[in-house]
């Protein structure tokens, strides 16, 4: 607690919102009512506080009197600025410090790697992700599409084959959040965009809320792009938009549409009779996994959100 003396007074200061001299008299009558007023008074200052304002501090308690009502006519002033929360402190924990079991060898190696990128910092945007997102840096895939649109961007791609909510948290909280500012987070929806959540609900919003929590925690500037799985040929376009819908519901309870949006391009891999467009996605064999128009979209798609948070 910040004390000020001044002529022998000593001076519990609490920050106002007045900028002129406050009328205290009424705080004149005994200890009670002083002290009562100044907690009227210390309400404010952490309203105040709490609004990010600068204010001035006037007031003070000193033998069950008001300092104010000892001195009349006297004034002492501070400006007191918000404390600011301090940043999180970054952790680098390489893939040997992971819990056992919890990251695939690959994945693992893919941390280690993203990691370093985190360090050498100077990102705007970051993906976090499954197969689909680390595909993006695959060269039969996405990597054409991301050196001509989102590399431009100062974009990094942390997206990791056998990523899970529990690895994926881990990760963030060991490295891969650290040492940038990023304005757009990227965070591709686990699963398949042909499925109803449903009975999972609980544990996909459980999930999700733990690392949007992380990503907030970290990167508190940044907008979140929560992207929702793609199709999968599975479904004609109006059942899948059934789908859609349902899913929905779940997603609107992670995105509060002023830091955290939801983004579904699922449209985009319909052909216009309502078929599914196999050039987006192929299921099975070597090829299998979205392919390069199904990345062409993403960035299109992607584009005018970048565009209206990145600077």
């Amino acid at each position: 607690m910040l004390l000020l003396q001044k002529r022998g007074v000593w001076w519990l200061p609490f920050v106002t919102h007045f900028s002129e001299r406050a009328d205290l008299s009424a705080m004149r009558s005994n200890s009670s009512n002083a002290w009562s007023g100044g907690s009227i008074l210390a309400a404010e200052a952490i309203r105040a506080a709490a609004a990010g304002s600068a204010a001035i501090v006037i007031v003070g308690f000193v033998s069950g009197y008001t300092a104010w009502a000892q001195q009349p006519g006297r004034r002492v002033t501070q400006i007191v600025t918000p404390i600011a929360t301090p940043p999180v402190k970054a952790v680098w924990t390489p893939m040997s410090g992971a819990p056992a079991g919890l990251l695939t060898a690959l994945e693992g190696a893919h941390h280690d790697r993203f990691i370093e990128r985190a360090q050498a910092g100077d990102i705007d945007i970051v993906f976090f992700g499954t197969t689909e997102t680390e595909m993006w840096s695959w060269p039969d895939r996405g990597r054409s599409v991301w050196d001509r649109t989102l590399g431009r961007r100062k974009a990094a791609n942390f997206g990791s084959q056998g990523t899970r909510f529990e690895s994926l948290l881990w990760r963030m909280q060991n490295g891969e959040l650290d040492g940038y500012h990023a304005q757009v987070v990227v965070l591709q929806a686990f699963g398949t965009g042909d499925q109803v959540i449903d009975d999972r609900a609980a544990d996909v919003v459980d999930g999700y809320t733990r690392l949007i929590a992380e990503i907030r925690t970290r990167q508190p500037q940044a907008k979140i792009l929560l992207s929702i799985a793609f199709p999968r040929g599975g479904l004609h376009r109006s059942q899948w938009r059934d789908v859609a819908d349902a899913n929905a519901a779940v997603y609107r309870k992670l995105a509060d549409e002023k830091t955290v949006f939801s983004v579904n391009i699922g449209e985009r891999f319909f052909l216009p009779d309502g078929s599914y467009n196999k050039g987006m996605w192929q299921d099975g064999g070597a090829n299998a996994g979205a392919q390069t128009p199904a990345f062409e979209a993403w960035a299109e798609e992607l584009k005018p959100w970048l565009d209206r948070f990145v600077s």
